[in-house]
Order: structure tokens, then sequence, then C-alpha cells
């Protein structure tokens, strides 16, 4: 088995495991690994670059879905052939691994790790004016992406609860936006509150937001909440379940390419990427993820 080059985002909610811990999962399930720990992107990817051989090393970040966000931004801009992925959640979220019912616990999830079992996904794209990112779960556009936005400048005494703080912030005075979209499956022009371009099943933390997505199709399910607040408020209530499908007012497209031409926020695996004009599309079965 490939040698597993173990990345510690210090900055999640995992940041109080220490590296004897790490170390005594990993030497009790009979992995070979190489242990770092990074406080920053540009610490992570310097680890890439160094062990950049995908024949010799695979990759498992311990943290959340902006630390796996991450870990594949990095594997992606420095061209890694078919990486092969795990992650231990350690995250405020750690979204992406309930579409693979992966335990939150690390002591049940690290037997996860000692498979040969992988699973290709398709990786998703945005791209604005002056940057492009990778994303593996979920980019939504509007009102959710303005949350976000907002959570990010909070002190990090109050991480925990970031998020619900920003969100019930947020929506006092949030309202639907006029909104362009074009995909290959027809164009959206029209007032919306929030627009979700899934390519997995589950965010914020434990949402059912696209229980019918496939990573592996290549095709996102871009949700367009074309309702008032009030009513996205019932929206977002059945969404937890994924039963917000049924209502006429949430249109889907099933799509690979869509250009965004208004200016609305957005926000890619629970971290702000900016505004539009932009343009989002698959990258097919980019990464093997450990399953």
């Amino acid at each position: 088995m490939k040698t597993y080059v173990v990345i510690h985002n210090r900055n999640s909610r995992g940041r109080n495991l220490n590296e004897e811990y790490i170390n005594k999962l990993f030497e009790s399930n009979n992995l070979q690994h190489i242990y770092e720990a990074t406080n920053s992107y540009e610490e992570l990817d310097q680890k890439i670059k160094l062990y950049n051989d995908s024949s010799k090393y695979q990759y498992c970040t311990i943290g959340g879905d902006g630390s796996l966000n991450a870990l594949v931004n990095s594997l992606m801009i420095n061209n890694i052939s078919n990486p092969e992925v795990s992650v231990l959640p350690a995250g405020s979220g750690s979204d992406f691994v309930r579409t693979f019912a992966i335990p939150q616990k690390n002591e049940d999830a690290i037997s996860h790790l000692c498979t040969k079992n992988y699973y290709e996904i398709d990786v998703g794209v945005v791209r604005n004016h002056n940057k492009e990112k990778y994303f593996v779960n979920v980019l939504n556009i509007g009102f959710l992406a303005d949350s976000v936005e907002t959570s990010e400048k909070f002190p990090n005494i109050i991480r925990k609860f970031r998020y619900p703080i920003s969100f019930w912030l947020r929506i006092i005075f949030a309202s639907a936006t006029q909104t362009y979209i074009s995909t290959d499956r027809g164009e959206f022009n029209g007032s919306a509150f929030n627009i979700s371009v899934c390519n997995a099943q589950y965010f914020g933390g434990g949402w059912n937001i696209s229980p019918k997505s496939s990573l592996q199709d290549g095709l996102f399910n871009a949700q367009i909440f074309a309702v008032t607040k009030l009513k996205a408020m019932k929206i977002f209530f059945l969404a937890k379940k994924g039963l917000h499908l049924k209502e006429s007012s949430v249109l889907v497209k099933r799509t690979s390419n869509i250009k965004l031409m208004s200016d609305q926020a957005i926000e890619i695996d629970g971290d702000y990427f900016g505004q539009g004009p932009a343009e989002i599309f698959i990258k097919k079965r980019a990464i093997r993820f450990k399953i």
C-alpha cells in the first residue's frame, strides 16, 4: 500500500488533536504514513510539492470540508495524476464524507483508510475574472454565499457558531436578487434568493441539499431558489431532510457548465470565493476518494 501523507490542518476544529495521537492511530492500523502539520494553504501546497509522486503517496487530510477543499486544490493545481484522497473528519461541517457514510469519529473512520476501495469522483471548477478554484461538494450563489462571507469576519472565539449567527444576521435584510445564468440545459433570468450548484449531497452541517447527486455522472444538480425570503425560509427547513425538491419554485438543472452573468457572491465548500460573473464547470473523475 502507498504511504499516506497526512496533512493535519491546525486551523480546523481538529487542531487539538496532537501528533502523538495521530501517529498511534495510523500505526495501530498498520498504515505507513508521514505526518505533516500545516497552518495555511501555502504550507500545505509546499508539502504537496514535496510529496508529488502519486505512484508512491496517497493523501489524507485531518479536518473538515475546507481542509479537503484546500488539499484538492493543491493536488489539482500541481497536476498530481489520479491522486488518492481520504479524510479523517475534524471540521465544523465535514459534510462531504456524509455522502459516503464515513463515521465522524476518527477511531471509526480510520478503517476506511485500511481498504483498497476508492471512488473516482468529479471535481467542480469555478473561475471569475481574477482567479480559479476547485470544489468537491457544493457551490452557492446569492444569500448563502453572503452568509459565508459575513461568517469569515467573526473572531475565532465564536468559530463554532459563526455560520448560524451569520445566517440569521444576513437574513434580516436579505431579499431575492435579479440573477442571470446560462447552462447547456437552458437559461434562467429572473429573481432568485439562492442557487446551489451541487456535486455531492450534503452541506450546512447535515442538510440533505441534493439527495440525487452523483459524483460520477459529470453533472451538477443546480438548484435555483426562485422565491421570496419568506418562502426561502420554508424551503431551507425542508432542505434539511431533502424534501425541498418537491416545491415547484425550486428549479433544478442537471448540467456540466454554468455561466453566471450577474455579480452575486459565490462560496465553495463553506469558504467565500468572490463574486460573479463566473464560469462553473466539471472536471470528470479527477480524484480517487478512499471509501
